[in-house]
Protein backbone atom coordinates (compact mmCIF):
# COMPACT_ATOMS: atom_id res chain seq x y z
CA UNK A 1 0.00 0.00 0.00
CA UNK A 2 2.84 2.37 0.87
CA UNK A 3 4.40 1.63 -2.53
CA UNK A 4 1.16 2.55 -4.30
CA UNK A 5 0.77 5.88 -2.49
CA UNK A 6 3.33 7.83 -4.55
CA UNK A 7 1.75 6.53 -7.77
CA UNK A 8 -1.75 7.55 -6.62
CA UNK A 9 -0.51 11.03 -5.67
CA UNK A 10 1.20 11.38 -9.07
CA UNK A 11 -1.98 10.45 -10.92
CA UNK A 12 -4.03 12.88 -8.83
CA UNK A 13 -1.58 15.73 -9.37
CA UNK A 14 -1.39 15.00 -13.11
CA UNK A 15 -5.18 15.00 -13.34
CA UNK A 16 -5.45 18.33 -11.54
CA UNK A 17 -2.78 19.85 -13.78
CA UNK A 18 -4.45 18.55 -16.93
CA UNK A 19 -7.81 19.80 -15.77
CA UNK A 20 -6.38 23.28 -15.24
CA UNK A 21 -4.55 23.48 -18.58
CA UNK A 22 -6.01 25.86 -21.16
CA UNK A 23 -7.41 24.03 -24.20
CA UNK A 24 -7.80 25.39 -27.74
CA UNK A 25 -11.41 24.97 -28.88
CA UNK A 26 -11.29 26.77 -32.24
CA UNK A 27 -8.36 27.35 -34.57
CA UNK A 28 -5.85 28.68 -34.82
CA UNK A 29 -6.87 30.15 -38.15
CA UNK A 30 -5.69 33.02 -40.35
CA UNK A 31 -7.52 36.15 -41.49
CA UNK A 32 -6.93 39.38 -43.43
CA UNK A 33 -3.52 38.64 -44.98
CA UNK A 34 -1.72 41.62 -46.54
CA UNK A 35 1.80 42.17 -47.92
CA UNK A 36 2.94 43.29 -44.45
CA UNK A 37 0.66 41.57 -41.95
CA UNK A 38 -1.93 38.98 -40.96
CA UNK A 39 -4.37 38.22 -38.14
CA UNK A 40 -4.14 34.95 -36.18
CA UNK A 41 -7.33 33.95 -34.36
CA UNK A 42 -8.27 31.15 -31.96
CA UNK A 43 -10.55 30.38 -29.03
CA UNK A 44 -9.86 28.73 -25.68
CA UNK A 45 -12.03 26.97 -23.13
CA UNK A 46 -11.11 29.42 -20.35
CA UNK A 47 -9.98 33.00 -19.88
CA UNK A 48 -6.31 33.52 -20.64
CA UNK A 49 -3.86 35.97 -22.12
CA UNK A 50 -2.57 35.39 -25.64
CA UNK A 51 0.78 35.50 -27.36
CA UNK A 52 2.13 34.65 -30.81
CA UNK A 53 5.77 33.84 -31.46
CA UNK A 54 6.74 33.94 -35.13
CA UNK A 55 9.65 33.98 -37.54
CA UNK A 56 10.93 32.67 -40.86
CA UNK A 57 12.54 29.64 -39.21
CA UNK A 58 10.25 27.31 -37.25
CA UNK A 59 13.17 26.40 -35.02
CA UNK A 60 13.78 30.07 -34.20
CA UNK A 61 10.53 31.96 -33.62
CA UNK A 62 12.27 35.12 -32.43
CA UNK A 63 9.49 37.72 -32.69
CA UNK A 64 6.39 38.08 -30.54
CA UNK A 65 3.13 39.95 -30.15
CA UNK A 66 1.22 39.64 -26.89
CA UNK A 67 -2.22 40.54 -25.54
CA UNK A 68 -2.33 40.39 -21.75
CA UNK A 69 -6.11 40.81 -21.53
CA UNK A 70 -7.86 37.69 -20.27
CA UNK A 71 -10.16 36.40 -23.04
CA UNK A 72 -11.54 33.23 -24.61
CA UNK A 73 -11.68 34.70 -28.14
CA UNK A 74 -8.21 35.72 -29.23
CA UNK A 75 -6.92 37.74 -32.17
CA UNK A 76 -3.28 38.73 -32.57
CA UNK A 77 -2.39 41.08 -35.43
CA UNK A 78 1.11 40.76 -36.88
CA UNK A 79 2.51 43.81 -38.69
CA UNK A 80 5.78 44.90 -40.26
CA UNK A 81 6.21 41.66 -42.18
CA UNK A 82 8.02 41.28 -45.51
CA UNK A 83 5.95 40.80 -48.69
CA UNK A 84 5.54 37.30 -50.11
CA UNK A 85 7.48 35.69 -47.29
CA UNK A 86 6.77 32.42 -45.47
CA UNK A 87 6.51 32.68 -41.70
CA UNK A 88 6.04 30.04 -39.01
CA UNK A 89 4.17 30.73 -35.78
CA UNK A 90 3.09 29.33 -32.42
CA UNK A 91 0.26 30.40 -30.12
CA UNK A 92 0.63 30.66 -26.34
CA UNK A 93 -1.37 30.95 -23.17
CA UNK A 94 0.96 32.95 -20.97
CA UNK A 95 4.28 31.13 -21.23
CA UNK A 96 2.72 27.81 -22.27
CA UNK A 97 2.78 26.98 -25.95
CA UNK A 98 -0.59 25.64 -27.09
CA UNK A 99 0.19 24.87 -30.74
CA UNK A 100 2.70 25.60 -33.48
CA UNK A 101 6.39 25.83 -34.30
CA UNK A 102 5.99 23.05 -36.88
CA UNK A 103 5.24 22.44 -40.57
CA UNK A 104 1.48 22.76 -40.05
CA UNK A 105 1.50 26.30 -38.59
CA UNK A 106 2.68 28.79 -41.17
CA UNK A 107 1.47 31.46 -43.59
CA UNK A 108 2.76 33.44 -46.54
CA UNK A 109 2.19 37.18 -46.78
CA UNK A 110 0.68 38.69 -49.92
CA UNK A 111 3.05 39.88 -52.64
CA UNK A 112 3.46 43.58 -53.36
CA UNK A 113 0.37 44.66 -55.37
CA UNK A 114 0.98 44.54 -59.10
CA UNK A 115 3.65 41.85 -58.89
CA UNK A 116 3.20 39.34 -61.67
CA UNK A 117 3.51 35.81 -60.30
CA UNK A 118 1.49 32.57 -60.45
CA UNK A 119 -1.74 32.73 -58.39
CA UNK A 120 -3.63 29.64 -57.22
CA UNK A 121 -7.23 30.17 -56.07
CA UNK A 122 -9.46 27.54 -54.43
CA UNK A 123 -13.18 28.40 -54.24
CA UNK A 124 -15.82 26.40 -52.37
CA UNK A 125 -19.53 27.10 -52.02
CA UNK A 126 -22.46 25.71 -50.02
CA UNK A 127 -20.10 23.40 -48.19
CA UNK A 128 -20.98 23.56 -44.49
CA UNK A 129 -23.12 20.44 -44.29
CA UNK A 130 -20.93 18.36 -42.00
CA UNK A 131 -21.13 15.38 -44.37
CA UNK A 132 -18.79 13.06 -46.25
CA UNK A 133 -19.32 14.96 -49.52
CA UNK A 134 -17.86 18.05 -47.87
CA UNK A 135 -14.79 16.20 -46.58
CA UNK A 136 -14.27 14.30 -49.86
CA UNK A 137 -14.37 17.58 -51.78
CA UNK A 138 -11.83 19.03 -49.36
CA UNK A 139 -9.50 16.02 -49.59
CA UNK A 140 -9.74 15.85 -53.39
CA UNK A 141 -8.36 19.37 -53.59
CA UNK A 142 -5.69 18.84 -50.95
CA UNK A 143 -4.51 15.76 -52.90
CA UNK A 144 -4.87 17.43 -56.31
CA UNK A 145 -1.31 18.69 -56.77
CA UNK A 146 1.52 20.34 -54.88
CA UNK A 147 0.80 23.93 -55.94
CA UNK A 148 0.58 26.25 -52.94
CA UNK A 149 -2.85 27.80 -52.42
CA UNK A 150 -2.61 31.58 -52.43
CA UNK A 151 -6.30 32.44 -51.99
CA UNK A 152 -9.09 30.36 -50.46
CA UNK A 153 -12.50 31.85 -51.27
CA UNK A 154 -15.77 30.98 -49.53
CA UNK A 155 -18.83 31.50 -51.71
CA UNK A 156 -21.47 31.57 -48.99
CA UNK A 157 -23.79 29.14 -47.21
CA UNK A 158 -20.71 28.31 -45.23
CA UNK A 159 -22.65 26.69 -42.34
CA UNK A 160 -26.01 24.94 -42.65
CA UNK A 161 -28.81 25.33 -41.90
CA UNK A 162 -28.84 28.71 -40.18
CA UNK A 163 -25.25 29.84 -39.77
CA UNK A 164 -25.36 29.43 -35.99
CA UNK A 165 -22.22 29.39 -33.89
CA UNK A 166 -22.69 25.71 -33.11
CA UNK A 167 -23.04 24.89 -36.81
CA UNK A 168 -19.82 26.74 -37.60
CA UNK A 169 -18.05 24.92 -34.77
CA UNK A 170 -19.20 21.42 -35.74
CA UNK A 171 -19.36 21.68 -39.54
CA UNK A 172 -16.66 24.18 -40.50
CA UNK A 173 -14.03 24.53 -37.79
CA UNK A 174 -13.88 20.83 -36.91
CA UNK A 175 -11.31 18.38 -38.29
CA UNK A 176 -13.59 15.55 -39.44
CA UNK A 177 -15.76 17.16 -42.09
CA UNK A 178 -14.46 20.71 -41.82
CA UNK A 179 -11.18 22.54 -42.29
CA UNK A 180 -9.48 22.77 -38.88
CA UNK A 181 -6.18 21.35 -40.13
CA UNK A 182 -5.74 23.37 -43.31
CA UNK A 183 -6.95 26.58 -41.63
CA UNK A 184 -3.67 26.59 -39.71
CA UNK A 185 -1.78 27.58 -42.86
CA UNK A 186 -4.43 28.64 -45.39
CA UNK A 187 -6.33 31.92 -44.81
CA UNK A 188 -9.93 31.98 -46.03
CA UNK A 189 -11.55 35.10 -47.48
CA UNK A 190 -15.34 34.71 -47.48
CA UNK A 191 -18.64 36.14 -48.53
CA UNK A 192 -21.93 35.24 -46.79
CA UNK A 193 -24.90 33.27 -48.11
CA UNK A 194 -28.58 33.23 -47.28
CA UNK A 195 -28.16 30.37 -44.78
CA UNK A 196 -25.37 32.24 -42.97
CA UNK A 197 -27.70 35.23 -42.83
CA UNK A 198 -30.45 33.29 -41.03
CA UNK A 199 -28.47 34.11 -37.89
CA UNK A 200 -27.58 37.64 -39.00
CA UNK A 201 -30.54 39.31 -40.74
CA UNK A 202 -33.14 36.80 -41.96
CA UNK A 203 -35.35 37.63 -44.95
CA UNK A 204 -38.52 37.69 -42.84
CA UNK A 205 -37.14 40.32 -40.45
CA UNK A 206 -34.21 42.15 -42.04
CA UNK A 207 -32.26 44.81 -40.19
CA UNK A 208 -30.27 47.81 -41.50
CA UNK A 209 -27.07 46.52 -43.17
CA UNK A 210 -24.66 48.54 -41.05
CA UNK A 211 -26.06 46.90 -37.91
CA UNK A 212 -25.50 43.34 -39.12
CA UNK A 213 -23.79 41.06 -36.65
CA UNK A 214 -23.87 37.41 -35.73
CA UNK A 215 -21.81 34.20 -35.91
CA UNK A 216 -20.59 34.82 -39.48
CA UNK A 217 -19.15 38.21 -38.52
CA UNK A 218 -17.85 36.87 -35.21
CA UNK A 219 -15.66 34.33 -36.97
CA UNK A 220 -14.35 36.43 -39.88
CA UNK A 221 -12.14 39.49 -40.17
CA UNK A 222 -12.73 41.17 -43.53
CA UNK A 223 -10.89 44.06 -45.13
CA UNK A 224 -12.62 47.14 -43.70
CA UNK A 225 -10.06 49.75 -44.70
CA UNK A 226 -8.51 48.48 -47.95
CA UNK A 227 -5.64 46.92 -46.02
CA UNK A 228 -4.77 44.77 -49.06
CA UNK A 229 -5.78 47.21 -51.79
CA UNK A 230 -9.03 48.34 -53.35
CA UNK A 231 -11.36 51.02 -51.99
CA UNK A 232 -12.18 50.99 -48.28
CA UNK A 233 -15.74 50.27 -47.11
CA UNK A 234 -15.34 50.82 -43.36
CA UNK A 235 -17.15 47.54 -42.62
CA UNK A 236 -17.06 43.80 -43.41
CA UNK A 237 -20.31 43.51 -45.39
CA UNK A 238 -18.37 43.56 -48.66
CA UNK A 239 -14.81 44.48 -49.61
CA UNK A 240 -12.04 44.09 -52.18
CA UNK A 241 -8.35 43.27 -52.18
CA UNK A 242 -5.40 42.83 -54.53
CA UNK A 243 -3.21 39.80 -54.94
CA UNK A 244 -0.33 40.19 -57.39
CA UNK A 245 -1.70 41.34 -60.75
CA UNK A 246 -5.32 40.48 -59.88
CA UNK A 247 -8.10 42.37 -58.12
CA UNK A 248 -10.77 40.49 -56.15
CA UNK A 249 -14.19 41.75 -55.06
CA UNK A 250 -16.28 40.02 -52.38
CA UNK A 251 -19.93 41.12 -52.69
CA UNK A 252 -22.82 40.51 -50.31
CA UNK A 253 -25.98 39.31 -52.06
CA UNK A 254 -27.95 39.12 -48.80
CA UNK A 255 -28.22 42.80 -47.82
CA UNK A 256 -31.58 43.35 -49.45
CA UNK A 257 -34.93 44.26 -47.93
CA UNK A 258 -38.28 43.36 -49.44
CA UNK A 259 -40.23 46.10 -47.68
CA UNK A 260 -37.80 48.82 -46.57
CA UNK A 261 -36.32 50.71 -49.52
CA UNK A 262 -33.70 52.47 -47.38
CA UNK A 263 -32.30 49.17 -46.12
CA UNK A 264 -32.36 47.54 -49.55
CA UNK A 265 -28.77 47.60 -50.82
CA UNK A 266 -29.29 45.09 -53.66
CA UNK A 267 -32.65 46.02 -55.18
CA UNK A 268 -35.03 43.26 -54.11
CA UNK A 269 -37.78 45.50 -52.69
CA UNK A 270 -41.31 44.70 -53.77
CA UNK A 271 -42.00 48.34 -54.68
CA UNK A 272 -39.74 47.93 -57.74
CA UNK A 273 -37.79 50.98 -56.62
CA UNK A 274 -34.01 50.93 -56.74
CA UNK A 275 -31.83 53.94 -57.54
CA UNK A 276 -28.55 52.55 -56.34
CA UNK A 277 -27.14 51.91 -52.87
CA UNK A 278 -23.93 52.16 -50.89
CA UNK A 279 -22.87 48.81 -52.41
CA UNK A 280 -23.45 49.84 -56.04
CA UNK A 281 -21.78 53.20 -55.44
CA UNK A 282 -18.78 51.52 -53.85
CA UNK A 283 -18.55 48.93 -56.63
CA UNK A 284 -18.34 51.71 -59.23
CA UNK A 285 -15.61 53.46 -57.24
CA UNK A 286 -13.65 50.30 -56.58
CA UNK A 287 -13.63 48.98 -60.15
CA UNK A 288 -12.92 52.40 -61.59
CA UNK A 289 -9.90 52.81 -59.30
CA UNK A 290 -8.51 49.33 -60.08
CA UNK A 291 -5.35 49.11 -62.19
CA UNK A 292 -4.78 45.34 -62.07
CA UNK A 293 -5.30 43.50 -65.40
CA UNK A 294 -7.33 40.62 -63.94
CA UNK A 295 -10.57 41.26 -62.05
CA UNK A 296 -12.54 38.56 -60.22
CA UNK A 297 -15.89 39.06 -58.46
CA UNK A 298 -17.25 36.45 -56.07
CA UNK A 299 -20.53 36.29 -54.17
CA UNK A 300 -23.29 33.87 -53.19
CA UNK A 301 -26.42 34.20 -55.35
CA UNK A 302 -25.71 33.83 -59.09
CA UNK A 303 -27.27 36.08 -61.72
CA UNK A 304 -27.59 33.14 -64.14
CA UNK A 305 -28.42 29.53 -63.24
CA UNK A 306 -30.79 26.69 -63.97
CA UNK A 307 -29.51 24.18 -61.45
CA UNK A 308 -31.12 23.65 -58.05
CA UNK A 309 -32.38 27.23 -58.44
CA UNK A 310 -33.78 28.90 -61.55
CA UNK A 311 -32.52 32.47 -61.73
CA UNK A 312 -35.48 33.53 -63.86
CA UNK A 313 -38.17 32.32 -61.46
CA UNK A 314 -40.43 35.15 -60.28
CA UNK A 315 -39.58 34.54 -56.61
CA UNK A 316 -35.79 34.56 -57.09
CA UNK A 317 -35.61 38.30 -56.48
CA UNK A 318 -32.09 38.23 -55.02
CA UNK A 319 -30.59 36.66 -58.15
CA UNK A 320 -32.65 39.01 -60.33
CA UNK A 321 -31.27 41.97 -58.37
CA UNK A 322 -27.68 40.90 -58.98
CA UNK A 323 -28.41 40.40 -62.67
CA UNK A 324 -30.20 43.71 -63.19
CA UNK A 325 -28.41 46.03 -60.80
CA UNK A 326 -24.86 44.69 -60.50
CA UNK A 327 -23.97 42.78 -63.69
CA UNK A 328 -24.06 45.99 -65.78
CA UNK A 329 -21.54 47.55 -63.38
CA UNK A 330 -18.95 44.79 -63.36
CA UNK A 331 -19.35 44.25 -67.11
CA UNK A 332 -18.81 47.98 -67.66
CA UNK A 333 -15.39 47.64 -66.05
CA UNK A 334 -14.43 44.42 -67.81
CA UNK A 335 -14.63 41.92 -64.92
CA UNK A 336 -13.21 38.64 -66.20
CA UNK A 337 -14.79 35.96 -63.98
CA UNK A 338 -17.75 36.00 -61.57
CA UNK A 339 -17.81 33.04 -59.14
CA UNK A 340 -20.98 32.16 -57.21
CA UNK A 341 -22.53 29.46 -55.05
CA UNK A 342 -26.18 28.98 -54.00
CA UNK A 343 -27.20 26.62 -56.80
CA UNK A 344 -26.11 23.11 -55.74
CA UNK A 345 -24.48 22.21 -59.05
CA UNK A 346 -21.54 23.30 -61.17
CA UNK A 347 -22.19 25.57 -64.16
CA UNK A 348 -19.82 27.55 -66.37
CA UNK A 349 -20.83 30.02 -69.04
CA UNK A 350 -19.46 31.04 -72.39
CA UNK A 351 -17.74 34.44 -72.63
CA UNK A 352 -20.85 36.61 -72.43
CA UNK A 353 -22.17 40.11 -71.81
CA UNK A 354 -25.32 42.17 -71.64
CA UNK A 355 -28.20 39.88 -70.64
CA UNK A 356 -29.92 41.49 -67.68
CA UNK A 357 -33.48 40.28 -68.21
CA UNK A 358 -34.98 36.84 -68.70
CA UNK A 359 -33.09 33.91 -70.21
CA UNK A 360 -35.59 33.85 -73.09
CA UNK A 361 -34.36 37.31 -74.13
CA UNK A 362 -30.77 36.17 -74.65
CA UNK A 363 -29.56 36.33 -78.28
CA UNK A 364 -26.31 35.72 -80.11
CA UNK A 365 -25.43 39.36 -79.50
CA UNK A 366 -24.93 38.45 -75.82
CA UNK A 367 -22.15 35.99 -76.68
CA UNK A 368 -18.72 37.55 -77.03
CA UNK A 369 -17.55 34.05 -77.96
CA UNK A 370 -19.48 30.86 -78.65
CA UNK A 371 -16.29 28.81 -78.39
CA UNK A 372 -15.81 26.24 -75.63
CA UNK A 373 -12.97 28.06 -73.89
CA UNK A 374 -10.87 24.87 -74.13
CA UNK A 375 -7.30 25.79 -75.00
CA UNK A 376 -6.33 22.38 -76.42
CA UNK A 377 -9.07 22.77 -79.04
CA UNK A 378 -7.80 26.19 -80.05
CA UNK A 379 -10.89 27.78 -78.49
CA UNK A 380 -9.50 29.67 -75.49
CA UNK A 381 -11.23 32.94 -74.71
CA UNK A 382 -9.26 36.07 -75.62
CA UNK A 383 -9.93 39.49 -74.14
CA UNK A 384 -8.17 42.46 -75.70
CA UNK A 385 -7.29 45.41 -73.48
CA UNK A 386 -7.32 48.16 -76.12
CA UNK A 387 -9.68 49.58 -78.69
CA UNK A 388 -13.36 50.42 -78.68
CA UNK A 389 -14.33 46.92 -77.48
CA UNK A 390 -11.68 46.52 -74.78
CA UNK A 391 -12.24 43.96 -72.02
CA UNK A 392 -15.49 42.65 -73.44
CA UNK A 393 -17.08 39.59 -71.86
CA UNK A 394 -17.30 37.74 -68.55
CA UNK A 395 -17.27 34.04 -67.67
CA UNK A 396 -19.77 33.07 -64.94
CA UNK A 397 -18.92 30.11 -62.71
CA UNK A 398 -21.44 28.61 -60.27
CA UNK A 399 -19.95 26.21 -57.72
CA UNK A 400 -22.51 25.62 -55.00
CA UNK A 401 -21.76 21.92 -54.69
CA UNK A 402 -18.80 21.67 -52.31
CA UNK A 403 -20.93 19.71 -49.84
CA UNK A 404 -24.43 20.18 -51.23
CA UNK A 405 -25.86 18.43 -54.30
CA UNK A 406 -28.92 18.38 -56.54
CA UNK A 407 -30.48 15.26 -58.05
CA UNK A 408 -32.79 16.90 -60.59
CA UNK A 409 -31.17 20.01 -62.04
CA UNK A 410 -32.83 21.45 -65.15
CA UNK A 411 -29.69 22.67 -66.93
CA UNK A 412 -31.45 24.73 -69.59
CA UNK A 413 -29.80 28.14 -69.23
CA UNK A 414 -28.54 29.32 -72.66
CA UNK A 415 -25.51 31.07 -71.15
CA UNK A 416 -24.02 27.84 -69.82
CA UNK A 417 -21.45 25.78 -71.71
CA UNK A 418 -20.64 23.28 -68.93
CA UNK A 419 -23.10 21.78 -66.42
CA UNK A 420 -22.63 19.08 -63.78
CA UNK A 421 -24.97 17.88 -61.06
CA UNK A 422 -26.44 14.77 -59.43
CA UNK A 423 -26.96 13.23 -55.96
CA UNK A 424 -23.23 12.76 -55.45
CA UNK A 425 -21.90 15.42 -57.83
CA UNK A 426 -19.80 17.62 -55.56
CA UNK A 427 -16.56 19.48 -56.10
CA UNK A 428 -14.70 22.77 -55.98
CA UNK A 429 -13.46 25.42 -58.40
CA UNK A 430 -9.71 25.77 -58.95
CA UNK A 431 -8.37 28.84 -60.74
CA UNK A 432 -4.82 29.64 -61.78
CA UNK A 433 -3.64 33.02 -63.03
CA UNK A 434 -0.18 33.24 -64.55
CA UNK A 435 0.79 36.38 -66.44
CA UNK A 436 -1.73 36.94 -69.21
CA UNK A 437 -3.34 33.51 -68.82
CA UNK A 438 -6.20 32.35 -66.56
CA UNK A 439 -7.27 28.71 -66.20
CA UNK A 440 -10.43 27.58 -64.44
CA UNK A 441 -11.21 23.97 -63.52
CA UNK A 442 -13.96 22.12 -61.72
CA UNK A 443 -12.44 19.37 -59.59
CA UNK A 444 -14.96 16.80 -58.38
CA UNK A 445 -14.80 15.00 -55.03
CA UNK A 446 -13.25 11.93 -56.68
CA UNK A 447 -10.33 13.95 -58.05
CA UNK A 448 -11.57 14.25 -61.65
CA UNK A 449 -11.50 17.44 -63.74
CA UNK A 450 -15.08 17.92 -64.96
CA UNK A 451 -14.58 21.21 -66.77
CA UNK A 452 -11.69 23.35 -67.89
CA UNK A 453 -11.47 26.71 -69.61
CA UNK A 454 -8.71 29.17 -70.44
CA UNK A 455 -8.76 32.93 -70.92
CA UNK A 456 -5.98 35.15 -72.28
CA UNK A 457 -5.63 38.86 -71.64
CA UNK A 458 -3.92 40.42 -74.67
CA UNK A 459 -2.57 43.96 -75.02
CA UNK A 460 -4.03 44.82 -78.40
CA UNK A 461 -7.23 45.77 -80.17
CA UNK A 462 -8.13 42.39 -81.66
CA UNK A 463 -9.19 44.15 -84.85
CA UNK A 464 -9.16 41.80 -87.82
CA UNK A 465 -9.85 42.12 -91.54
CA UNK A 466 -9.34 45.88 -91.45
CA UNK A 467 -9.93 46.39 -95.18
CA UNK A 468 -12.89 44.03 -95.40
CA UNK A 469 -13.74 40.36 -95.23
CA UNK A 470 -12.37 39.48 -98.64
CA UNK A 471 -10.24 36.64 -97.31
CA UNK A 472 -12.43 35.38 -94.39
CA UNK A 473 -9.23 35.07 -92.35
CA UNK A 474 -8.98 32.75 -89.32
CA UNK A 475 -6.06 31.34 -87.29
CA UNK A 476 -6.47 27.99 -85.48
CA UNK A 477 -5.51 27.55 -82.69
CA UNK A 478 -5.11 31.09 -81.44
CA UNK A 479 -3.33 31.46 -79.05
CA UNK A 480 -0.89 28.72 -80.14
CA UNK A 481 2.28 27.09 -78.88
CA UNK A 482 4.12 25.16 -81.61
CA UNK A 483 2.14 25.80 -84.76
CA UNK A 484 -1.05 27.32 -86.10
CA UNK A 485 -2.97 27.14 -89.37
CA UNK A 486 -3.92 30.32 -91.20
CA UNK A 487 -7.21 29.50 -92.90
CA UNK A 488 -8.77 31.73 -95.55
CA UNK A 489 -10.90 31.68 -98.68
CA UNK A 490 -9.85 33.17 -102.03
CA UNK A 491 -12.48 34.21 -104.55
CA UNK A 492 -10.03 33.66 -107.38
CA UNK A 493 -6.60 32.22 -108.01
CA UNK A 494 -4.03 34.81 -107.02
CA UNK A 495 -0.62 35.41 -105.56
CA UNK A 496 -0.66 36.15 -101.83
CA UNK A 497 1.86 37.20 -99.21
CA UNK A 498 1.44 36.33 -95.50
CA UNK A 499 3.62 38.11 -92.92
CA UNK A 500 3.94 38.33 -89.14
CA UNK A 501 4.95 41.59 -87.44
CA UNK A 502 6.06 41.61 -83.79
CA UNK A 503 5.66 44.47 -81.31
CA UNK A 504 9.07 45.93 -82.26
CA UNK A 505 8.05 46.19 -85.92
CA UNK A 506 10.11 43.25 -87.17
CA UNK A 507 8.43 41.63 -90.21
CA UNK A 508 8.70 37.89 -90.94
CA UNK A 509 7.49 36.40 -94.21
CA UNK A 510 5.42 33.29 -93.56
CA UNK A 511 4.36 32.49 -97.12
CA UNK A 512 4.57 33.88 -100.64
CA UNK A 513 3.04 32.12 -103.62
CA UNK A 514 0.18 31.46 -106.02
CA UNK A 515 -2.87 29.76 -104.50
CA UNK A 516 -6.10 28.44 -106.00
CA UNK A 517 -9.59 29.81 -105.53
CA UNK A 518 -11.54 28.42 -102.59
CA UNK A 519 -10.38 27.36 -99.12
CA UNK A 520 -6.65 27.46 -98.35
CA UNK A 521 -4.46 26.81 -95.33
CA UNK A 522 -0.90 27.91 -94.51
CA UNK A 523 1.03 26.76 -91.44
CA UNK A 524 2.88 29.05 -89.01
CA UNK A 525 5.82 27.09 -87.57
CA UNK A 526 6.99 28.73 -84.34
CA UNK A 527 10.33 26.89 -84.31
CA UNK A 528 11.11 27.83 -87.91
CA UNK A 529 10.72 31.52 -87.15
CA UNK A 530 12.06 31.21 -83.59
CA UNK A 531 9.00 33.02 -82.29
CA UNK A 532 9.09 34.04 -78.63
CA UNK A 533 5.84 34.30 -76.71
CA UNK A 534 4.01 37.49 -77.58
CA UNK A 535 1.43 39.23 -79.75
CA UNK A 536 1.88 39.43 -83.51
CA UNK A 537 -0.05 41.06 -86.34
CA UNK A 538 -0.67 38.64 -89.18
CA UNK A 539 -1.20 40.28 -92.59
CA UNK A 540 -2.53 38.52 -95.66
CA UNK A 541 -2.08 40.59 -98.85
CA UNK A 542 -3.60 39.65 -102.20
CA UNK A 543 -4.21 41.39 -105.49
CA UNK A 544 -7.52 42.92 -104.39
CA UNK A 545 -7.48 43.20 -100.59
CA UNK A 546 -5.41 43.06 -97.44
CA UNK A 547 -6.63 41.43 -94.25
CA UNK A 548 -5.22 41.57 -90.72
CA UNK A 549 -5.69 39.69 -87.50
CA UNK A 550 -3.89 39.35 -84.18
CA UNK A 551 -2.01 36.14 -83.41
CA UNK A 552 -0.83 35.17 -79.93
CA UNK A 553 2.14 32.86 -79.30
CA UNK A 554 2.35 31.34 -75.81
CA UNK A 555 5.00 29.24 -74.08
Amino acid sequence: MKKLLPLVLFVLLFSVASFGQVQVTVGPYLQSPTPSGIKIMWRTDSLTSAKVMYGTDKANLNQLVEDTTQRTKHMITLTGLSPYTKYYYAIYSGSTMLEGADEQHWFRTFPTPGTELPIRVWAIGDFGKGNSKQSKTRDAYLNFDTVETNLWLWLGDNAYSDGTEQEYLTKVFDSVYGYKNNMKYMPFIPCPGNHDYNSVSPIVSPTPPLTHSGPYYDFIEGYRNAEAGGVATGHELFFSFDYGNAHFVSLNTEIGSLFNVNDDWTGVNLFNTFNGSPMTQWLHQDLQANTKPWVIVYMHQPPYTDGSHESGAFYEVYMKAMRQNFAPIWEQYGVDVVICGHTHVYERSYLVKGAYGNASDITLFNFISTDSGIDSLGEAYVKYTQGSNANQGTVYVNNGNSGSSESSANFNHPYMYSEYGCDTCCGSFVMDINGNRLDGRHLDMDGNIRDHFTMYKINGTGISNVSGNAHALKVIPNPFRKSANVQFELKQQERIVITLTDVSGKVMEVFTGELHAGNNSVEIDADKFQLPAGVYVLQLSGSNATSFTTVVKIN
